[in-house]
């Protein structure tokens, strides 16, 4: 699996606004590509469905001294298999989040998170993945706001964004089939550790500066949830109920982090569990470097490309309103992190190697091939002068994708390039 995470930072100006919203993500009308900062639309209609699958599930978490879970669950489950599809061509699409894990192969979302892309050409051309049934769109739905996991090249989960009872759709072969089965939450996010262990941080709503949330774990692949923590009224939380919380990364079953943001200076909001996510305890051996006193952070979650380096992209907004992307870099499984380096204006981050990574900023694409510690710009003659970066995505020394547009207030239109010489030349593929 290629570790690849991509982010957006949320201006702090709009904190409490999106604090009121079911789920901290950027306004509607901030472009979007990936990750756990994308944009949810909140449906107020009211959708009636007849899930597929009827589990029951009985979870006993039992704690012993070091603190390990135990999970002990009754399960009965009919999943429902969508037949195998022959993809179709998925003309001109806008793309929203690029993901590629080979040269040939990897998935985008499209045309504002409505549509699941394959491609196995590097994106000359992109398939239409979607579940046919999901269009046209249900009755009462708006959009499906898709948020998917990709584990690799073939394998993902998502759940479409519905209100009052959630189904997960999981493909095995790059979507020409999907196995879906009914959940106990809806708005989660997901994280994987493999085809079977995975995660979902449940947004439970927001207001008041406090976001509330709960996790669950699964180890068949989806088909069945246990509830491992909950916030609940009235009762005080190892991981507060204040502040946003971005998303969810596991370095393996019991260690794992939340990143997130709260309106106060020079303050990491970041948490670690050693319990698989039963008890969370603040990260407090971060340092934020003197040129950068007095800001607002915005920590994202780690990006992990092996057991034991890992780094971890922190937006901040300075005391004069300037934008920065910090990193900071782990070489003990994230039980230390340590400054690196930062670039202006960095919007998504993109290693694919344990020193070699990318940045895309305003202004261009930044290099490191020394783990974080100098970025240096990439000199893109082929990419015409006046495009704003949005995306970059490599999987190896060579080949790599970025998105730019040449208006960046809108996003709109976006373009894909392509590389094959590790940046030395672009292709443009779209539009």
């Amino acid at each position: 699996m290629k570790n690849k995470t991509v982010f957006y930072f949320v201006l702090f100006s709009l904190f409490f606004a999106i604090l009121a919203c079911n789920f901290p993500t950027v306004p509607e009308s901030t472009p979007d590509t990936d990750g756990y900062r994308d944009t949810t639309i909140t449906l107020t209609e009211t959708t009636t469905q007849t899930p597929t699958e009827t589990t029951t599930l009985t979870p006993t978490v039992t704690r012993t001294a070091t603190n390990t879970v135990t999970l002990t669950q009754t399960t009965t489950s009919t999943a429902t298999v969508t037949p195998t599809l022959d993809l179709t061509i998925f003309s001109s699409p806008t793309i929203f989040r690029l993901s590629m894990f080979t040269p040939t192969q990897g998935w985008a979302v499209a045309d504002d998170n409505d549509y699941l892309l394959v491609t196995t050409d590097g994106g000359q051309t992109w398939l239409d993945a979607t579940p046919p049934e999901l269009h046209p769109l249900p009755s009462g739905w708006t959009s499906l706001g898709l948020h998917p996991f990709f584990l690799d090249e073939t394998t993902a989960w998502f759940t479409p964004n519905t209100s009052g009872g959630g189904v997960l759709y999981q493909t095995q072969n790059s979507g020409h089939t999907w196995t879906t089965n009914a959940i106990p939450f809806d708005r989660a996010r997901y994280y994987f550790l493999n085809a079977n262990d995975g995660f979902a941080l449940v947004d439970l709503g927001a207001g008041a500066g406090s976001h509330y949330v709960a996790l669950y774990r699964t180890e068949d692949g989806g088909v069945s949830w246990v509830e491992v923590f909950s916030h609940e009224p009235g009762e005080s939380k190892s991981l507060p109920e204040g502040g946003t919380k971005n998303g969810v990364t596991f370095l393996n079953l019991d260690r794992g982090w939340i990143g997130g943001t709260i309106p106060m200076t020079d303050y990491f909001h970041f948490y670690v569990t050693l319990d698989g996510g039963a008890t969370w305890e603040s990260e407090t051996d971060i340092s934020l470097p003197g040129a950068f006193a007095g800001s607002f952070l915005d920590v994202w979650q780690p990006i992990f490309i092996n057991e034991t380096r890992g780094y971890l992209p922190v937006r901040t907004i300075t005391s004069g309103s300037d934008l920065f992307m910090l990193i900071y870099r782990s070489n003990d499984g994230g039980e230390t992190w340590v400054y690196q380096n930062s670039v202006q204006n960095g919007r998504q981050v993109d290693f694919y190697d344990p020193d070699s990574g990318w940045i895309a900023a305003m202004d261009g694409l930044y290099r490191t091939t020394d783990g974080g510690l100098t970025w240096v710009m990439n000199d893109s003659p082929s990419i015409p002068s006046g495009e704003f970066f949005i995306d970059v995505d490599f999987v190896d020394e060579q080949h790599g994708w970025a998105l730019t547009s040449p208006d960046d207030s809108t996003w709109d239109p976006r373009k894909l390039y392509r590389t094959t010489d590790g940046g030395a030349t672009w292709t443009l593929l779209l539009p």
